[in-house]
């Protein structure tokens, strides 16, 4: 595929009636705003514009109705789940312009990016144009996403498909600077111009492939129906979907993304369009489903729903290693709980609850809260060594923590936040306004360690054998149940909220009730408090 010279353009700024942009969810709400207002900023040429808005919550509903309404704009509401595609393409009676561009909600549009689809579309008669899209929203600089895709054929032009290859994907986004008009096989419908009478035909956007191959299948109608398919360079989006991702957004994101429903939409397209392999056609497509629906899941399999009972939580290193190993960890993480024990037997020498209880089995109980709940072991590592900041001895060095819990994946990202986590726990329990589905997934992950770190004390009898106050209040055990839910791990929250439960209050070393963890000085005979956060 040679790249063709740019042509001139032959829309004036100033032109109307040409394009209807039709905004619409790609994945879920918590980028609506945003991605809405960079639309309307790309003034360059005047648009129609419908926002096709499928399950948004309340207040994100009315704040995308007012943007649209200010500028001239409707917005086409659904209320129950409807694919996608097959919203955009019922949203098509709608569209009374030349041509329409179909953008997702969760991209950022350059200014002048509509200017550039179309005038590509005038000067080379294309039914389908696509900008060059960026990807942003992670560590490190912008990079290509793709500059169009290339279908590959088993025995030339005209053979079964055996694979699609993004092109220029990962690339430095400097070198779309470079680039010139070229024709291609496939877009993505993260922004995608089509000529309206086109993309309106019989059959045109299907009825059956909805969810994975939707934009392969529309290129090939526009091959079929002998259109060709561009990029233009000067037209660019920036994909923002890797940033952390709201709790509110993942029933969505899991319908969005189900397995099911996808290899559905792979079967229609295989039984359309010729494919040399369909397994291996396929195997792309599943793999990124699958990433996807694991990106958002903090559990390694199903975890049960019910509360724990005193006897599920682990108090010893021994008990803890064999609770994992039969709850189905792998070897390499066993061995890596090993170490983790051993870390935290250093990190807490002579340190104790409480209750007396020595510190070490505090940890292995919070461990073993998230072990009982089948947690993903960068969390488990986290609970285990959760105190690691707040209680380490002066001889341990923080650059030393750091690059153990480093090891872990997440692990140290999860520790670190737990200030912040436990701020918006104080919060819900003064009466503030936190939001369950405002949180992020990376909040969800110290939640539940947060979560565990409460079912210890609670089941392990800490709070009744030294009548200490909780440290989680009505306030924040809402927030936990709320959360959690979203994450599917109402039991982790359960368990949160056990009983506090009534003794008598027992003395240790004969210095009386003790609120805070305290460190043994055996040679002076005295007990000496440690710095708050266990």
């Amino acid at each position: 595929m040679a790249a063709v010279a740019r042509g001139p353009a032959v829309v004036s700024a100033g032109e109307s009636g040409i394009l209807t942009v039709m905004v619409s969810v790609r994945e879920g709400h918590g980028l609506a705003e945003e991605s809405l207002r960079t639309v309307l900023a790309d003034a360059a040429l005047p648009f129609d514009l419908i926002y096709v808005d499928i399950l948004s919550p309340p207040d994100v509903a009315a704040q995308v109705a007012r943007l649209c309404g200010e500028h001239g704009g409707r917005t086409i509401r659904h209320d129950r789940w409807i694919a996608p595609s097959a919203a955009r393409k019922q949203a098509l009676k709608d569209v009374n312009t030349r041509y329409v561009v179909f953008i997702d909600n969760d991209v950022a549009v350059a200014p002048g990016c509509f200017a550039g689809l179309v005038s590509c579309a005038e000067d080379t008669g294309a039914a389908l144009v696509g900008p060059v899209y960026l990807q942003s929203g992670y560590d490190g600089p912008p990079t290509i996403h793709m500059a169009g895709g290339r279908l590959e054929r088993l025995g030339g032009d005209d053979g079964p498909l055996t694979y699609e290859e993004h092109l220029l994907a990962a690339a430095p986004a400097e070198i779309a600077d470079t680039l010139a008009r070229r024709r291609v096989d496939s877009l993505e419908y993260h922004c995608m111009l089509a000529r309206t009478d086109f993309i309106r035909g019989e059959g045109v956007i299907s009825d059956e492939v909805l969810l994975a191959h939707e934009h392969m299948d529309v290129a090939l109608r526009a091959e079929a129906a002998g259109f060709a398919v561009w990029v233009e360079p000067a037209a660019r989006i920036t994909y923002l979907g890797f940033r952390p991702r709201q709790l509110g957004d993942l029933p969505f994101f899991r319908r969005r993304w189900d397995l099911g429903a996808c290899d559905a939409s792979m079967a229609a397209f295989a039984r359309t369009w010729p494919v040399a392999d369909e397994a291996e056609f396929n195997r792309s497509a599943r793999d990124f489903v699958g990433r996807c629906l694991d990106g958002v899941s903090l559990t390694m399999a199903a975890a049960p729903t019910e509360a724990m009972a005193r006897s599920d939580l682990a108090q010893s290193r021994t008990d803890l290693r064999e609770q994992a190993a039969a709850a189905g960890y792998a070897d390499e993480h066993l061995r890596a709980l090993e170490a983790g024990c051993d870390f935290a037997t250093l990190l807490f020498d002579g340190v104790y609850r409480p209750d007396g209880r020595p510190f070490l089995s505090h940890v292995i109980g919070t461990a073993s809260a998230l072990v009982h709940y089948r947690l993903k072991f960068e969390m488990v590592l986290a609970g285990l060594l959760h105190a690691v900041y707040s209680h380490r001895p002066g001889w341990i060095a923080e650059a030393d923590v750091t690059a153990f819990l480093s090891s872990g994946g997440k692990a140290d990202q999860i520790v670190r936040a737990l200030p912040r986590v436990k701020a918006r726990l104080s919060d819900a329990d003064r009466g503030g306004a936190v939001r369950a589905d405002r949180l992020s997934l990376a909040d969800a992950e110290t939640l539940c360690v947060e979560a565990a770190n409460e079912a210890d004390m609670r089941l392990a009898g800490e709070y009744r054998a030294c009548g200490r106050p909780a440290v989680i209040g009505e306030g924040a055990l809402a927030l936990f149940a709320d959360a959690l839910a979203y994450v599917d791990l109402p039991g982790l929250a359960l368990s949160a909220a056990a009983p506090l439960g009534q003794g008598p209050v027992g003395q240790v070393l004969g210095f009386g009730a003790i609120h805070g963890s305290f460190r043994l000085n055996a040679a002076a005979r005295r007990v000496d408090p440690v710095r708050s956060g266990g």
